[in-house]
């Protein structure tokens, strides 16, 4: 009965931020790139402030996508670059 009444009581109380977890999730990548208006960013930093199961989902994939950024600044070893390059000249020399 308690997981019932939680969910009851989880639904009748107003999201914090004035937006709800399911957008936020929607919009979190496009948050965590900075690609919103400020009005957006201010509703789902909000909400991230006060939400503890937004927050870790978040806090998670902000730093996914900065180890993401990190392992893109490795150069690719000479081997591979080279036949990464002969495979586009050969791809535009059939098209």
């Amino acid at each position: 009965m308690t997981g019932l009444w939680q969910s009851l009581v989880g639904k009748m109380m107003p999201s914090p931020g004035g937006i709800d977890c399911a957008e936020v999730m929607a919009q979190l990548y496009e948050y965590i790139d900075g690609e919103l208006d400020d009005e957006k960013i201010e509703r789902i930093r909000g909400h991230l402030e006060k939400c503890q199961r937004c927050y870790p989902r978040y806090n998670f994939e902000a730093a996914f996508l900065r180890f993401l950024k990190q392992q893109g600044r490795t150069k690719a070893p000479p081997e591979l670059q080279r036949k990464i390059f002969k495979a586009i000249l050969e791809e535009e020399s059939r098209g």
